[in-house]
């Protein structure tokens, strides 16, 4: 593991947290009102000097039920955790039990072992298919997107960046058997793990030719491309044995908002901070947007494909209001940030990305909607 890379994490960790903690016993701030749905009561905004459950907000409580009861449905059938899928938290479990039951530490403990090998890859990576740019630029530009800080918290953005990362290196160096595991513990780390079977996919037809391909003395080849929609067919079984409705986890989404209709219910219409996040979140989407065909065009049709596969699941809410953060695992994007020769343009980016992930560690820490 590079050193200089293993210093980058360290430092931007220990910045980044105490940023964390110092803007949490800061503010005397009420509840946030950019959505309907955020009270007082669910979500209160409270100082506090622990710092390990400064970590621990929003999702971070569904994974957590999931390490301390397991997978249910509630009698309304409506938010259930069964949309969360179980290699983070497993994970959480096995180390929150050594830790003596300390399971928010396991998680963020977890979060950051992830992020340091994810920079690691994201290295080597650039370094061997990306010569031509400073393989430690992408990753100084991804920790200062906007929604980095959630590299740091109890989500599963760290892992699933790994897992994807490796399974591009590894579908690059053409070990598609290794690629395959990565992508089949991607599957079972995220609802996006099933789309890791594509830079696998792509690298095999592009090593065979397509037309050989056709050839069943070739398909033997495909195996590993499986295994991801293996990984994720082997979640919705489990949901079918035990809760009877293999279907359950797309029904569920629905109830959590997650469908093409836009629904307006969700927002304070015409308050400021309604106003201001829906701006947000229109700016990073039409940012990201326009980087996928910049991507296309620069650097490589199945990175595009790629991202666009995450775009998807980010639209699929129907507010935006995730989308930020569904594009931390877009590795193309920081290498194309990287490669870009106006300076002036570069520089411009880094500065409004580090205001806005300032912006975010405010709002996460305090309870306020963050992505």
């Amino acid at each position: 593991m590079n050193k200089r890379i293993v210093l980058i994490v360290l430092t931007w960790l220990f910045v980044v947290n105490l940023f964390g903690f110092v803007v949490l016993n800061r503010f005397n701030l009420n509840s946030d009102t950019a959505y309907k749905w955020i009270t007082p009561q669910s979500f209160p905004t409270a100082q506090s000097w622990d710092l390990v459950e400064m970590h621990n907000r929003w999702d971070s409580y569904w994974y957590l039920d999931i390490v301390h009861n397991g997978y249910y449905l509630k009698t309304d059938n409506t938010l259930a955790n069964v949309v969360f899928f179980p290699l983070y938290p497993a994970l959480i479990k096995i180390l929150g039990t050594v830790l003596g039951g300390h399971f928010v530490l396991a998680g963020w403990i977890l979060s950051m072992l992830f992020l340091l090998l994810a920079c690691s890859y994201l290295f080597k990576f650039v370094q061997q298919f990306h010569p031509e740019i400073d393989p430690q630029l992408p990753i100084l530009l991804m920790l200062i997107f906007p929604t980095a800080f959630f590299f740091n918290v109890v989500y599963t953005e760290s892992i699933f960046l790994f897992l994807t990362i490796a399974t591009f290196y590894y579908a690059f160096r053409k070990n598609f058997y290794l690629a395959g595991l990565f992508a089949f513990l991607g599957a079972l780390a995220h609802s996006n793990g099933v789309f890791l079977a594509l830079p696998i996919l792509w690298k095999i037809v592009e090593l065979n030719g397509f037309r050989n391909m056709l050839s069943p003395k070739s398909w033997k080849s495909l195996l590993p491309v499986f295994f991801a929609p293996i990984g994720s067919f082997l979640f919705l079984g489990y949901d079918y044995v035990k809760f009877g409705d293999p279907l359950l986890f797309f029904k569920i989404q629905s109830n959590w908002g997650r469908s093409f209709s836009i629904n307006w219910e969700h927002f304070s219409l015409f308050s400021h901070p309604s106003i201001v996040n829906m701006g947000i979140d229109i700016f990073l989407a039409l940012f990201i947007i326009t980087a996928v065909i910049m991507v296309y065009r620069r650097l490589s049709p199945l990175y595009a494909i790629f991202m666009s596969t995450t775009l998807f699941a980010a639209f699929s809410s129907g507010t935006l209001m995730s989308v930020g953060r569904y594009s931390l695992v877009m590795f193309p994007l920081f290498i194309l940030l990287a490669g870009i020769k106006n300076k002036t343009f570069q520089l411009g980016w880094m500065f409004v990305s580090t205001l806005f992930l300032a912006l975010d560690i405010m709002l996460f820490v305090n309870n306020y909607w963050a992505g």
